[in-house]
C-alpha cells in the first residue's frame, strides 16, 4: 500500500471537481496514516465520517451539475455514487464492530477513488467542462 498522490491525467476539467477530488485524495491519504501509525480508534472514526460526509457532498454537486448540463449517463452515475456510498457505510459498520478490515478498506477507497475518477467521472468533463 502506498499513499495516493493527485495526478494531472486525473483532472476532469472542472475546477469545482478537481479540488473536491484532491480533497478526498487527502482524506483517503489521511486514513492510510492514522492506520500506519496506529492512531487511536476514535480518531479514525472520525476522518472516516468526516471521509463519509465530504463524499456525500462531493456527489451531490457532482449530480447537480451533471443534471443542469443535460448528461446523458446521469442515472447511471447517481447510480454508481449509491453503490460506492453503500459499501463504504458497510466497511464503516465493520470497522466500528472492531472487525480488523481497515487494510482492507483502504484498499477499497484508494481503487474506487481512482476507478471512479479515470473511468466514469472523466465521460462527464466534455459535458461540464468550460
Amino acid at each position: 500500500m502506498a499513499l495516493i498522490k493527485w495526478r494531472d491525467s486525473y483532472s476532469v476539467g472542472v475546477e469545482q471537481f478537481d479540488r473536491q477530488h484532491v480533497k478526498l485524495v487527502e482524506l483517503i491519504n489521511e486514513i492510510f496514516m492514522m492506520v500506519l501509525h496506529k492512531k487511536s480508534v476514535a480518531s479514525l472514526h472520525d476522518s472516516i465520517e468526516t471521509l463519509i460526509e465530504y463524499t456525500q457532498v462531493h456527489f451531490a454537486d457532482e449530480e447537480a451539475a451533471m443534471e443542469k448540463a443535460g448528461y446523458p449517463l446521469l442515472g447511471a452515475h447517481k447510480q454508481e455514487h449509491a453503490q460506492l456510498e453503500q459499501e463504504v457505510l458497510m466497511f464503516y459498520d465493520r470497522v466500528k464492530n472492531g472487525e480488523e478490515v481497515v487494510t482492507e478498506f483502504y484498499q477499497f477507497l484508494r481503487e474506487w477513488l481512482l476507478n471512479h475518477i479515470v473511468e466514469s467521472d472523466m465521460k462527464y468533463a466534455e459535458y461540464l467542462a468550460h
